[in-house]
């Protein structure tokens, strides 16, 4: 039998976009060799760029026959199951102001242990933009129901020239410092600088980090990340003290009742007692999750006073509800 030809197929995938004065390319390694077999040996991709000056025509992409054109810009290991890989192109061997206006073009190539492959991806093809350079460092300011997200925008661009007004921005949320970013918060690029994170949960860790957002006749470019700023959302808000506290006397006991908080992250009340006008002093042991109580620890002639506090999860506690008193004949 002829030997089996184990070579991956191309990149159909590859993806390159701008971010500040970096391209970015991301693509999928292929999951099948030519011959429809699972493709387990995969070793390597080299990735190429070409260089040309910016045309007016935006199909005019380089072909890959034009080997003169191209060059070999890096080569990454394919392993295991790493399906998904990205690089960034950080253009470090030409100068910013010479690769502005130019157009970029991306190719990779995946080879197996061999040196074997089955030729060139797609091609990516973009136009370095003068981006804004990146915001300040987002301030961070909570409050009960949101974050407050506000950040000092940029005065120039990567080229020097000043911003234009009515930049936009992204902003940016992870659960854990230096983690990478998805999908922006904002569903649009924000006009001003700052915006109410509502989606924060009390008792989570947010760190953020905002983009200058450049919209251009090609599409819309990101500057790179401002610096990074993270907070614990600690819940230090209690909730909002019980209402309408009553009080029924009984034959051997007081009865108190009150209206239910509305709190989500509401864990019970506790009861205080004071005796002959004296002090408070509490009669829950434990918090209590309904919303009455009977005190039957009574001597007669005393004068009894209550009132009653909510206790979220967090254990923070509310101001007193009204205070219900009455005497036990």
């Amino acid at each position: 039998m002829p030997p089996l030809i184990r070579i991956p197929r191309p990149v159909v995938d590859l993806a390159a976009r701008q971010q500040g004065g970096e391209v970015i390319l991301s693509w999928t390694l292929p999951r099948l060799n030519t011959d429809g077999s699972t493709a387990t040996t995969l070793a390597s991709v080299e990735i190429y760029r070409a260089i040309r000056e910016s045309s007016s025509d935006s199909g005019a992409a380089p072909r890959v026959a034009d080997s003169d054109l191209w060059r070999v810009l890096k080569t990454e290991p394919a392993r295991g199951r790493e399906e998904k890989k990205s690089i960034r192109d950080l253009l470090e061997d030409r100068e910013p102001s010479e690769m502005l206006g130019r157009e970029l073009s991306y190719a990779v190539k995946v080879f197996n242990r061999k040196g074997q492959t089955a030729g060139y991806s797609n091609i990516a093809t973009l136009w370095l933009q003068a981006v804004p350079h990146p915001p300040g460092r987002p301030n961070l300011n909570p409050a009960e129901e949101f974050v407050e997200v506000s950040w000092v925008p940029p005065a120039s661009s990567i080229d020097g020239s000043p911003v234009a007004p009515g930049v936009a921005f992204n902003l940016y949320r992870t659960s854990a410092e230096g983690s990478p970013t998805g999908s922006p918060l904002n569903p649009t690029p924000v006009a001003g600088t700052s915006y109410r994170d509502e989606s924060a949960r009390l008792g989570e860790t947010y760190a953020y980090r905002i983009r200058a957002v450049l919209e251009t006749a090609r599409g819309r470019v990101e500057s790179r990340d401002s610096e990074e700023a993270s907070l614990r959302y600690r819940d230090l808000y209690p909730p909002g003290p019980p209402r309408q506290l009553t009080l029924v006397v009984g034959r051997e006991f007081l009865s108190l009742a009150w209206f239910p908080n509305n709190e989500t992250d509401l864990a019970g009340y506790h009861v205080f007692r004071s005796r002959d006008r004296g002090d408070f002093q509490r009669l829950t042991a434990t918090l209590t999750q309904r919303t009455s109580y009977a005190d039957r620890d009574l001597q007669k002639g005393g004068v009894y006073s209550y009132r009653v506090a909510a206790v979220d999860r967090a254990g923070n506690q509310s101001g007193f509800s009204n205070v219900a008193s009455d005497t036990v004949e």
